[in-house]
């Protein structure tokens, strides 16, 4: 059946250089694709209408890296530095989760992404201490209904027997070595995402290997290769972590990803608190890499991107005002657009899906987030792009659509008994909690030998 939504009034962000920002404009959504982009498209509708009268409408958010699944261990981290987070949450909390604690983390995190006006992600899912955490982790946001690229982690957990309560019989059987975690990864993907089409289907596979970083050129150009040939749509990973430092790429290094059109993840907030180096998102950017921004760890910071984009865009500023110093600049740079820009068509074009989302253009899907500016803190808008990124905050985000179907409707996820599911989540955090202080502390140099698979 046909389906039909005239979005009217609104303040267009198109994040399309061709349409740029409009003013009381319509937006006509059919059958889950943006049909048309103007005023008075009234005429043309006969379906729902949408009043977006003093509200900005702007494309989905894209998170492009995202471990999903420590939604379950929200703050823990937030004063950790990269080595406490691999002591901790590889060697001890990585070996709770049980495959009901990983699909309530997947799919509460990716509800509490669709509040924040994220419609896509990559999640690369390193929790996959057997063939059930992975169809529950699968499951947890194909329920939710968020678009994006579910990513086989082929790091293995350590499973630690020494903790308290710890059964291997539930999160680490014995014998999902890293040959079963391959045929279990062929096994995901035959089974769960047969067409592995991103126009198709919202959810689709990729691969995460091991740890770039740990590993010899030889066994992760294996691994790569192994993803590819059993179709992975993407493959992502992490890098620059022997260096401790995001921007320690070097100038050949970005100059190889841009001409590979591959993308780059910058994970601001991150990178910032764990002293891992100032983000390399707009050094990048400059020299033509396609960049997107990842929320990462929920164990450290929200899932909020408007907050990402201003601490990305005032800490870059703060550098650059560092490096003339005793001068007053005359003109800012970086400029706002650049950092909205980044949250969705960079990111999107960083994952391959910029034909089909990343800006407000006719023929693209229909991922919107509507935002009201009608609260104290975003009366007036002077300037559309600077009251959504400085001015408004999760909770003036009133409706999103992901796919012309609207998945949050007056400021709540639709769909969703958010009591039963609070309760569900404390009681699973409590007992990690209760287990992780009761733990042997990790030998002194745990945290390097975990950079690479046990």
């Amino acid at each position: 059946m046909s389906s039909s939504l005239l979005i009217k009034n609104a303040t267009v962000i198109s994040v399309d250089d061709t349409i740029g920002i409009q003013m009381n404009s319509d937006i006509l959504v059919q059958d889950g694709l943006i049909k048309d982009i103007g005023p008075n498209l009234i005429s043309r509708h006969n379906g729902e209408v949408f009043d977006a009268t003093d509200c900005i409408v702007s494309p989905g958010f894209v998170d492009t890296h995202h471990h999903m699944w420590q939604q379950l261990i929200r703050g823990v981290t937030t004063d950790w530095s990269l080595a406490n987070y691999l002591d901790n949450i590889r060697n001890i909390y990585g070996s709770l989760y049980t495959p009901d604690d990983v699909y309530t983390a997947n799919h509460f995190a990716a509800l509490d992404l669709i509040n924040n006006g994220i419609t896509t992600v990559i999640d690369h899912c390193h929790i996959l201490n057997s063939s059930k955490h992975t169809d529950a982790a699968i499951k947890g946001l194909k329920d939710a209904g968020i678009r994006g690229t579910w990513c086989y982690g082929f790091y293995r957990n350590p499973g630690r027997s020494d903790l308290p309560g710890f059964d291997p019989d539930i999160t680490t059987p014995a014998g999902f070595d890293h040959q079963a975690r391959r045929q279990d990864a062929k096994r995901a993907r035959e089974e769960h995402f047969p067409e592995n089409n991103p126009e198709k289907q919202l959810l689709t596979f990729g691969g995460a290997p091991t740890e770039a970083e740990g590993m010899t050129e030889e066994a992760l150009r294996d691994e790569i290769d192994f993803f590819r040939s059993i179709g992975a749509r993407v493959v992502t990973m992490h890098v620059a972590i022997g260096n401790y430092a995001a921007s320690s790429f070097t100038d050949s290094e970005l100059d190889l990803i841009k001409n590979t059109g591959s993308g780059i993840s910058a994970t601001p907030e991150t990178e910032l608190q764990m002293g891992m180096g100032h983000p390399i998102a707009f050094r990048a950017a400059e020299v033509g890499c396609h960049v997107g921004l990842g929320i990462d760890i929920t164990s450290n910071q929200s899932n909020d991107m408007l907050a990402l984009m201003r601490l990305l865009l005032q800490a870059e500023r703060g550098k650059r005002h560092r490096e003339n110093p005793g001068t007053v600049p005359i003109d800012i740079q970086p400029k706002s657009e650049e950092a909205l820009y980044m949250a969705t068509m960079g990111g999107a074009k960083s994952i391959g899906l910029d034909h089909i989302i990343g800006s407000i253009t006719p023929g693209k899907r229909a991922d919107l987030v509507i935002t009201r500016c009608d609260d104290m803190n975003v009366v007036p808008v002077t300037k559309p792009v600077g009251a959504l990124m400085y001015n408004a905050h999760v909770g003036n985000i009133d409706t999103v659509l992901i796919n012309g179907k609207i998945v949050k409707k007056d400021g709540k996820v639709v769909g969703v008994d958010w009591p039963k599911l609070r309760e569900d989540v404390r009681t699973r955090t409590a007992r990690m909690l209760d287990i992780a202080a009761k733990a042997p502390p990790p030998s002194e140099d745990s945290w390097t030998r975990l950079l690479v698979d046990p």
